[in-house]
């Protein structure tokens, strides 16, 4: 256990001495040891677990003394390292401050000395001016062969200029250029300071003397931008002066970014390339748009003749730059890309001017598909000779996408403003025709036509031709604006038809053909059915069509719907006298009416026959329809009651007769089988024919069966027609009804819903002998 405790304050011993250099940090030193204790206790557990391992403690003692003999003494060398480092860095702080102390010591000396010289300074002040003045006089005399002849070069440049021999002025320019930045540059490298103090007298001079280098820079400038204006013709006529101008240009743009430091009374940078460019765009403009436009011009005809002449010139400036002007420029140039560039920003200008003036239906259309059809197509900017150097998507579009949405907006209104105004002219000459005193025209089968119907559509599908011309988006919009006009002139064609029908009502002879017109207009609105899917757009996302087109559907059957009212009102104008007849004693003696409405049914069928399917059809049912309700109308109505059982029976086989010839009658119209008309006359004598009123109720539910919508009133009324049925036998039958009261099927059209009853008369009244 010695030998432990030997070994563990050995470990403790090595910790202390690795945490020397923090001696300072009590914490930490104390730490340490704790580790330093912690790792002994558990390096000696491991070793000397067993008793026979204590015999080997001696080897390791002298071990860890050996080893904390060496970590002795390297910390002994670092240590002293460290101070000789110390105090080598003190000694060469004290060497630098006594160096700093010397430094200060200098200069206070110097400044005494500054300060008493200041005098002599300013005593050799005019020595210093001499010497200046001397120096720029030196580089004047040095320069003085060239400045003599300066005003001879400044002449014979202007001649040369003159006489367009422009390579050869723009080399006296330069040597007249570089002799000014020469001079100029001497003087200000001699003494800006001194050519400040006297005022910059030289250089003001120098300025002035070489005023003339400017003047000629600027005139030869201007005689090559001019060349630029005209520079197809001078590229035909003299190509040598317009390569010796782009020379020019291109040495005087090296020369621009060399001296892009200078000073700026070298003029520099000039930039006459970018000033030749300008003026060859104005040139351009010149050539394509020569003249603004007048009144006349913006009329339909003068405006495609001038986008016709505009295509011309711009066709043909495009094609002579591409084979004539390019190759008398460099490269570099992209002439023909450029001048595309320049002939679009024209164009696209002269469009947006052209769209801003308040142009007509017409002209307005002839604006739109230059721009959208012409402009990029194969006879304009894709043509053939322009592929390669015309590129559509780098030029875009020739007017902005809000200007055309705006545009495309304004045509659309036209649009419907011009067919608004076009129906209401239409619909007043179709109105006048009505009143003519001829029939109206024919099919090739022989049916009645409205030449309404076949214009309106004409006419829509030429502006939905001409819309689809402009793109598909145009096209859906005037399809709509179409649909929304259509629906406006029927409601117009209603209101006629109403008009129309009130006139002949004061004079039934006015108008002479009111039937076939009638008919007319029913065949015009099956044709305007037909052709809705005209109408109707491809593209399945055209909301505003799916909105419109439903609504334009129903307000033609409407319309549709309006004029067979006023066919079949006709024609109960026309039975209405004869009905006024039934039942009445003479009616059932044997009395021919019903033989007479027959008849002006018959002459009405032929009418009918003028009628397309399947209208022909529903309105030939739609005649049985009105015969049966006004025939059974007639005999609730009616003020006969039958005295005895011989009338009744009379009664019951006069309708039996009546059924027979409308049997035919409507079997000549085409109705072979009535499912109306001849069932409901026969059900209805079954309750006059049958003898024994007890069994009424029985006959009743058996017509109740037949017609569920039949109603107490409507057999009460029937009832008072035999005159032998008691107030018992009433209540019975009304019993009967209410007890077996049906619904209505599905598929049943109710009829005695449209036959009005009489009205009951007021409690406690007089009788009507004594109201009398």
């Amino acid at each position: 256990m010695q030998r432990m405790q030997t070994v563990l304050l050995s470990f403790v011993q090595i910790a202390r001495l690795t945490m020397s250099a923090d001696e300072g940090d009590v914490l930490a030193l104390e730490k340490a040891e704790s580790l330093a204790r912690g790792a002994a206790l558990k390096w000696a557990s491991g070793i000397f677990c067993r008793p026979d391992q204590l015999t080997r403690l001696g080897h390791y003692r002298r071990r860890e003394t050996q080893r904390n003999n060496s970590i002795q003494s390297r910390l002994k060398s670092t240590a002293q390292s460290y101070l000789e480092g110390v105090e080598q860095g003190v000694a060469q702080l004290r060497r630098a401050l006594t160096e700093v102390h010397n430094v200060q010591q200098a200069l206070s000396e110097a400044q005494e000395i500054w300060h008493g010289s200041e005098e002599i300074i300013g005593n050799l002040q005019p020595v210093q001016k001499l010497v200046m003045e001397h120096v720029q006089l030196s580089v004047v005399l040095e320069s003085l062969p060239y400045i003599y002849s300066v005003p001879e070069l400044l002449s014979q440049t202007h001649v040369l200029i003159e006489r367009q021999r422009l390579l050869e002025a723009h080399v006296n320019l330069r040597d007249l250029e570089s002799l000014r930045d020469d001079v100029l540059y001497r003087l200000q490298r001699v003494g800006p300071l001194s050519a400040a103090e006297n005022g910059g007298d030289a250089t003001e001079l120098v300025e002035q003397f070489f005023a003339g280098v400017q003047n000629l820079s600027e005139e030869l400038g201007q005689t090559i931008f001019s060349l630029a204006s005209s520079s197809l013709s001078l590229a035909c006529s003299d190509p040598t002066l317009l390569v010796s101008a782009v020379r020019i240009i291109e040495r005087e743009e090296s020369l621009d970014l060399v001296m892009s430091g200078g000073s700026p009374t070298s003029g520099r940078p000039k930039r006459w390339r970018e000033s030749f460019f300008q003026t060859f765009e104005r040139g351009v403009c010149e050539r394509l748009l020569p003249s603004s436009l007048d009144e006349e011009s913006v009329s339909p005809a003068g405006l495609a003749c001038h986008l016709q002449e505009l295509q011309d010139r711009l066709l043909a400036e495009l094609q002579a730059v591409s084979s004539i002007l390019t190759p008398c420029v460099p490269p570099h140039y992209e002439l023909s890309r450029t001048v595309a560039l320049m002939c679009h920003r024209a164009v696209s200008r002269h469009a947006r001017d052209i769209l801003n003036i308040d142009l007509t239906h017409p002209s307005l259309y002839f604006v739109l598909h230059w721009i959208l059809n012409v402009y990029p197509s194969e006879d304009l900017m894709a043509h053939p000779d322009l592929a390669s150097e015309v590129d559509l998507s780098e030029l875009g579009p020739l007017v902005s996408p809000e200007i055309m949405e705006e545009q495309l907006n304004r045509y659309t209104r036209s649009v419907r403003a011009c067919l608004s105004q076009w129906m209401q002219k239409a619909l007043e000459a179709e109105y006048a025709d009505w009143f003519r005193e001829q029939e109206p025209d024919k099919d090739q089968d022989g049916l009645f036509i409205s030449s309404l119907q076949q214009l309106i559509m004409q006419m829509l599908s030429e502006n939905i031709g001409l819309a689809s011309a402009l793109g598909t988006g145009l096209e859906s919009r005037v399809r709509t604006a179409a649909v929304h006009e259509m629906d406006n002139c029927l409601v117009w064609l209603r209101e006629a038809l109403i008009k129309y029908g009130i006139e002949h009502m004061r004079d039934r002879t006015v108008p002479p053909f009111y039937i076939p017109y009638l008919i007319a207009t029913i065949n015009g609105c099956l044709a305007l059915s037909s052709s809705m899917s005209y109408l109707q757009s491809e593209s399945p996302s055209d909301s505003l069509y799916r909105k419109a087109g439903p609504c334009l559907q129903t307000s033609l059957g409407k319309t549709q719907k309006k004029a067979c009212h006023l066919l079949l009102e006709e024609l109960q104008m026309e039975l209405q006298p004869f009905y006024t007849q039934i039942p009445s004693r003479p009616w059932i003696l044997g009395s021919e009416i019903i033989h007479v409405i027959s008849d002006k049914v018959e002459n009405f069928s032929h009418y009918l026959c003028k009628v397309r399917d399947p209208v022909c059809q529903v309105l030939r049912a739609q005649t049985e329809r009105m015969l049966i309700i006004e025939y059974v109308k007639a005999l609730i109505h009616g003020k006969l009651v039958c005295k005895n059982s011989g009338e009744r029976q009379l009664l019951a086989e006069r309708m039996c007769a009546d059924a027979e010839v409308l049997s035919a009658t409507l079997s000549r119209m085409g109705l072979e089988q009535s499912s109306l008309c001849i069932p409901l006359i026969l059900s209805l004598q079954e309750l006059f024919a049958l003898k024994d009123p007890s069994l009424l109720s029985l006959e009743v539910s058996g017509l109740m069966t037949m017609f569920p919508d039949i109603s107490d009133d409507h057999v009460l009324a029937l009832l008072e027609l035999r005159g032998d049925v008691s107030r018992d036998v009433r209540h019975g039958v009304i019993n009967t009804m209410q007890n077996h009261a049906l619904s209505l099927p599905l598929d049943y059209q109710p009829i005695f819903t449209s036959i009005p009853v009489p009205a009951p008369p007021p409690s406690f009244c007089l009788h009507p002998s004594s109201c009398a």
